[in-house]
């Protein structure tokens, strides 16, 4: 896990100011004494924050008489001066805007009228974070999310999201991601750039999820990218730079006390008192010369290893032009991220058109464009995690670097050598696009009646490329004063490459109608249908023996060819619906039911067909009359009730019950 190290470049003003630094920690906690878990800690008029840990507590290097502000879902935010070295914080709970519009399943309903459990952030929350990906937003802003960062490798640094925990034993745990309409799989939220987003509503139990039916068992992400609202045209520009270093590295031993503490454990080993490994004429030796990379070798492997910059930049240009019938978001998104190590990067580029057109009073069409392409670098040899974990087990007398191109064994009988695996064993490179479009409408024919559909596809293409080359080992010659070349690592030249063409189409129609009796009865009903199928091409090849290391192309081996190719279909169909109810905006109800079918299930055994639903019930108390005299006290009250199903079709591949079939003619 790797820490951030925050740097601001102000756009608003020209001047940077220089202030002297200091370390403040502090507990955030709730009226009760409760620490916070999750509090975003910031310092006023810039992006440079923190988070608490799960005790409420936190610490942040700031200037002299700065202001940090502090906010969290379901609590006031608040903003205190910097005084001391120490700050206790107490946060208010809110009951939020209760009047908000909240993105729900196929849908929207007010904030307060919601009767299952749902967190929403609208784009203020989401955009105050510098984050190398949308799934890292989520981080202590949503109760009941988990959030971790699997990794800080380039590129694959997106986190893993569980909400409410886990929810299969074997299966996928990983949530439902809607993007705009279209149920795509997770690592689509972190194809967005942050300031793209207009929300995000994280649907957690099966009364808000079970509209989804058999791929809503990990809850549900509903995000809705940006359009333009406003009349007139507004350009805006983002961006941030930030440095990535390790949290913590475990002390280094030097090649002195390596050799001091081999010779201990060896005596712990056999029971006599004078075994030694290494002499102590050698260790004498190494305490009187300095490491010289020939006789006396102390090589700092993890110096050696982390020797890329860590730095991380994001640019982001958003045009938004508004009028009466045509509105249009524009965005543009230039990401940079380079790792700790040497042939490690990640770099994306980020389009986004989004247009509305409105015909009339009653009709408007909208779409969505978004193009991403992105290129991933990392060492052929082995991951970055990997290697860095061999740089910290390597014992310090190994040589390493002994000058450019000049890689010693690293005291490994196989040779391998971690500083040459970053630099010099080729490289794993993935680049590909993404592509995503969206065509739809909105229909109006009377007061209260809806129809809405739309079409849309994604289409992805990677291309991954993976070369490993021979490098040159060599060992010290104290007659020459020099290095000699004694063999080859990893002894073999290879190329392997990939391809993939991924295609998801789905078509959906629904229909609502709301309306009122006697001005205390409100309903709304919701039907509609949606279909999807993917699909997915690949092939591969691969060949080993490459004399030229500057020549990766296939038909330049000279060993045995090897290729293989595949293609797989999936389809899915549903049909959903929702009934609203209120009586006096204070009795609430809501059932959600669907109907869905999936080929992953044999159609043999009718299992291809499931039904799922949900009823929950809510209770505005605070609008009783009984409750007047505590208005002052509590703001709003609400007793929620829910029960509901859903199911999990991410069962492994597309054809598990394949497996069960006999396929002998005998």
């Amino acid at each position: 896990m790797k820490r951030l190290l925050l740097m601001l470049l102000l756009l608003t003003s020209g001047t940077i100011l220089l202030a002297q630094q200091g370390r403040v920690t502090g507990k955030v906690t709730d009226a009760n004494g409760k620490g916070i878990e999750g509090v975003s800690v910031t310092i006023k008029g810039t992006k440079t924050g923190t988070t608490t840990n799960s005790a409420g507590d936190f610490s942040i290097n700031v200037a002299k008489d700065a202001t940090l502000a502090f906010s969290s879902v379901g609590f006031a935010a608040k903003e205190v001066t910097v005084t001391g070295s120490t700050l206790e914080v107490i946060l208010q709970p809110t009951a939020g805007d209760l009047g908000e519009v909240v993105v729900v399943g196929y849908g929207i309903q007010k904030r307060a009228n919601i009767t299952g459990s749902v967190v929403a952030l609208n784009n203020a929350a989401i955009t105050k974070r510098q984050v190398s990906s949308s799934s890292q937003v989520l981080q202590g802003l949503a109760p009941g999310v988990t959030v971790q960062q699997q990794s800080g490798r380039p590129g694959a640094d997106g986190a893993s999201v569980r909400i409410r925990g886990e929810s299969s034993i074997l299966g996928n745990s990983n949530p439902l991601v809607v993007i705009d309409g279209m149920a795509l799989d997770f690592t689509a939220l972190n194809q967005i750039d942050p300031n793209a987003i207009e929300s995000i509503t994280v649907l957690k139990d099966a009364a808000s999820t079970a509209i989804y039916g058999n791929r809503a068992s990990g809850g549900v992400i509903v995000v809705k990218t940006k359009r333009a609202t406003k009349k007139g045209v507004q350009l805006s520009y983002n961006n941030f730079f930030t440095k990535q270093s390790f949290t913590s590295l475990p002390n280094r031993v030097s090649a002195i006390d390596h050799m001091l503490l081999s010779n201990v454990a060896e005596q712990n080993r056999t029971g006599n008192p004078s075994a030694m490994v290494f002499s102590q004429a050698l260790i004498d030796k190494y305490k009187t010369t300095p490491a010289n990379n020939l006789d006396v070798i102390d090589t700092d492997w993890i110096d050696e290893v982390l020797t890329n910059s860590g730095f991380m930049q994001n640019h982001n240009v958003q045009l938004l032009s508004g009028g009466e019938k045509v509105n249009v978001f524009t965005s543009f998104t230039f990401f940079d991220q380079q790792g700790l190590i040497q042939n490690n990067r990640f770099k994306k580029y980020d389009i986004r058109f989004n247009p509305e057109f409105k015909l009339n009073d009653k009709l408007t069409l909208n779409g969505v464009f978004a193009l991403t392409n992105s290129t991933t670098i990392n060492p052929s040899t082995g991951s970055p995690e990997f290697i860095i974990r061999q740089a910290i087990g390597l014992p310090a007398i190994g040589g390493g670097k002994y000058g450019e191109g000049i890689y010693g064994t690293a005291a490994q009988s196989n040779n391998r050598n971690p500083i040459a695996m970053a630099e010099a064993a080729g490289t794993s490179e993935t680049k590909g696009n993404n592509f995503l479009t969206r065509f739809g409408f909105n229909y109006h024919p009377i007061r209260g009646f809806e129809l809405e559909g739309y079409w849309g596809m994604e289409k992805r293409n990677p291309h991954s490329k993976t070369f490993t080359k021979n490098v040159d080992i060599y060992q010290p010659n104290i007659a020459t004063q020099g290095y000699d070349k004694i063999t080859v690592w990893p002894g073999t030249t290879s190329l392997s490459e990939s391809w993939r063409d991924d295609i998801y189409k789905t078509y959906l129609g629904q229909a609502s109608y709301s309306f009122r009796l006697k001005d205390v009865h409100a309903i709304k009903v919701m039907a509609g249908g949606q279909s999807e199928l993917f699909t997915s091409y690949f092939f591969g090849a691969s060949r080993t023996g490459f004399i030229n290391p500057n020549q990766p192309f296939l038909n330049l081996g000279s060993g045995l060819r090897d290729n293989n190719a595949g293609a797989s279909e999936l389809a899915l169909a549903g049909f959903f619906g929702r009934i609203n109810y209120a009586y006096n905006d204070k009795y609430l109800l809501e059932l959600n039911g669907r109907r869905d079918g999936s080929s992953r299930f044999s159609q043999v055994r009718d299992k291809q067909w499931g039904t799922f639903g949900s009823a929950s019930a809510g209770w505005i108390f605070s609008k009783e009359k009984f409750f007047d005299g505590m208005s002052n006290h509590i703001s709003y009250g609400k007793l929620r009730f829910s029960i509901g199903a859903n199911g999990n079709q991410n069962i492994g591949s597309n054809y598990v019950f394949d497996a069960f079939y006999c396929k002998s003619s005998a």
